[in-house]
């Protein structure tokens, strides 16, 4: 709202969070079981107090207008009943109007000097950076969000009677003690526990079944060994991998790309560089002297004042080096040379050079096939639409895709059997036929005999066309062809069984009074411990569900969760609880449970309000008011 800039600061959390407060409680109550038109001259009618029509469409308008300027383009009053605006208005000024009724009916009543002196006294009111009230800014400020002084006056005077009586309901309420101890237990308690870990081999050989086990297991699972509906699907792929293979490149250009990038088939020299940045010519030349008469660069530097650091350029490529000048000289001087004076970007300099490691190119035999693979595959590429225009020509006249790959030399894939997941018979998954997920999709939801789109992969990799050939329908397999399975199935149910019991033996054992090192030194299972453990985070041997069930066990208590595999428990024992001190933000957490408190308060007290009060809204006015209209 335009008020909302003006009124920033004036008041604590309750005037602050007043207006988003009433925008969501009405929005949770609704006022629809009141339309029933009243006054001919106001929308909504609240006890006593009446919401004209006039100020409810300048408030309409002033909130689409700001969404305008906002999102930097018109908001239609289509687009603002599509999205609930004026209702969301109609609630919020009902909810003000609840307040100005209960107001009245109390006998609240606030001077015109107390709402000046409050409007003096706030900060957001003065000129930035200003301590004192400016009544030239303040008007100002009014014109520059269409007010008027006795239009701003009195709205602030209805907002300090409104915080009036939320502040008595709940204002700086704190949140009980007893919850904020609880919150803060939950979220920082830290646990640690001693463990053993309860696998297959604890729990011992799962011994094999009889036939008649295996039958009846097969019975009663029977619908997780049924087959799957496979298809069989013919497809051709045209990426610039598939027509590469196809694209003939002459030695030639082979050799021409060779020579125009020599340098990217080996390492470049580098040198090892030393700098000296003087700060005029004539400086530079008397050191370049000294140094022809036998005094070295580091010398020279020392007497400077420069570090070796300083004066290190380090081993570098002739790329590396930013001044043209400084690089053409430093990979032209001989191992050990110094430089003659060079006007550098950043002054005259001398460079010395204390290593060379000569570049290596790889000889054109060596790297020719690689330069001829990315020659086929940019032209590849190139060409890869009018292929496609091709295909598709083909494919109108009536050519299947065998057809066409044998025509424009191209090659098609068949996939014997593939389910809906995209796996073949063993299992095993589909994965190389680009775009093979949609092309799975696109077969499943086609028959033989149709036409089928092709798939466009991202980025422009290419197309793949895709023919459904043969449908193998769904069926129940018999217990013969899956017996194998049937038999790996069993023994992985039975050994999650095995653990489950022989953890719970142990669990049993524990509490029944046996120490848990005899416990784990008679189980032949290694005695660990963990940590820090927090609520609702995995850690080490722990997923987030056994962590919740260590928080359900009291301290020097027992208990059984499961692991991180099926066939795995774990038994531990809580050895420690700790709760750390209250941190800052937790503190900041308590004021907001302190909000939600008063919030609650706030909504509840709205709500018995409005059901003494009495709503009204007259519907045919309010469409007017917004230009929509009646049916």
């Amino acid at each position: 709202m335009v008020l909302q800039t003006l009124r920033k600061g004036a008041s604590g959390f309750i005037a602050k969070a007043f207006l988003l407060l009433l925008t969501v409680s009405f929005l949770v109550w609704g006022i629809a079981d009141v339309f029933r038109g009243q006054s001919a001259r106001a929308v909504a009618k609240v006890g006593d107090t009446e919401i004209s029509a006039d100020a409810f469409r300048q408030q309409y308008l002033d909130q689409v207008q700001q969404i305008g300027r906002r999102t930097g383009r018109p908001f239609t009053p289509e687009q603002a009943r599509a999205f609930g605006l004026d209702r969301q208005i109609l609630n919020q000024m009902v909810a003000e109007a609840t307040l100005d009724d209960t107001a009245k009916a109390l006998g609240l009543a606030i001077s015109d000097e107390e709402v000046a002196r409050a409007v003096r006294a706030n900060p957001a009111l003065r000129r930035p950076g200003a301590t004192e009230f400016d009544p030239a800014y303040f008007q100002q400020l009014l014109r520059a969000n269409n007010l008027t002084e006795p239009r701003f006056l009195a709205a602030e005077k209805q907002r300090m009677l409104r915080q009036q009586i939320a502040s008595a309901l709940g204002g700086d309420l704190a949140a009980p003690a007893v919850l904020l101890d609880a919150a803060h237990r939950y979220e920082s308690e830290q646990r640690a526990v001693a463990y053993m870990s309860v696998g297959p081999t604890a729990a011992g050989p799962v011994p094999m079944p009889t036939d008649e086990q295996l039958q009846a297991f097969f019975n009663t699972h029977k619908i997780t060994f049924r087959a799957p509906e496979y298809r069989k699907i013919t497809v051709l792929a045209l990426t610039p991998a598939t027509l590469a293979p196809w694209v003939q490149v002459a030695d030639a250009d082979v050799k021409a790309a060779y020579d125009r990038n020599p340098g990217r088939f080996g390492s470049p020299e580098r040198r090892a560089v030393q700098q000296i940045v003087f700060s005029n010519a004539d400086e530079a030349q008397q050191a370049a002297d000294k140094i022809k008469a036998g005094e070295t660069f580091e010398q020279i530097a020392a007497a400077r004042g420069l570090t070796p650091k300083d004066i290190d350029l380090g081993t570098v490529v002739r790329s590396d080096l930013i001044d043209p000048k400084i690089a053409e000289a430093a990979f032209s001087l001989p191992l050990d040379g110094t430089s003659a004076p060079i006007p550098g970007a950043f002054g005259s300099a001398l460079v010395h050079v204390t290593k060379i490691e000569p570049g290596q190119t790889q000889p054109f035999e060596q790297v020719q096939d690689v330069l001829r693979k990315e020659l086929a595959l940019d032209r590849a590429r190139r060409e890869l639409l009018d292929k496609h225009d091709s295909i598709e020509d083909e494919r109108g006249s009536g050519a299947t895709l065998a057809e066409i790959a044998q025509k424009l030399g191209l090659h098609t894939e068949t996939i014997d059997a593939v389910d809906r997941s995209g796996r073949d018979p063993a299992g095993a998954e589909i994965r190389d036929i680009p775009g093979s997920a949609e092309v799975v999709a696109g077969a499943f939801a086609s028959r033989p005999g149709v036409e089928t789109e092709p798939v466009q992969l991202p980025q422009n990799g290419g197309y793949v066309w895709y023919d459904v050939n043969e449908v193998t329908p769904a069926r129940e397999r018999p217990f013969d062809e899956v017996r194998d399975q049937v038999l790996a199935r069993w023994t992985e149910d039975e050994t999650v069984k095995a653990v489950d019991a022989k953890a719970k033996q142990l669990l049993a054992d524990l509490q029944g009074g046996k120490p848990l090192v005899d416990v784990a030194t008679g189980a032949g299972l290694e005695l660990k411990t963990a940590q820090n453990l927090q609520r609702g985070r995995a850690a080490s041997d722990f997923s987030a569900d056994a962590v919740a069930k260590i928080f359900d066990v009291p301290l020097n208590g027992f208990g059984l969760a499961s692991g991180t595999v099926p066939a795995e428990r774990i038994v531990f024992q809580v050895t420690g609880i700790t709760v750390p001190e209250v941190t800052p933000a937790e503190q900041q957490a308590a004021t907001r449970i302190g909000q939600q408190i008063e919030t609650d308060l706030l909504l509840q007290y709205l709500a018995q309000l409005r059901s003494q009060i009495g709503v009204s809204v007259n519907e045919r006015l309010l469409q007017q008011a917004i230009g929509a209209g009646t049916n």
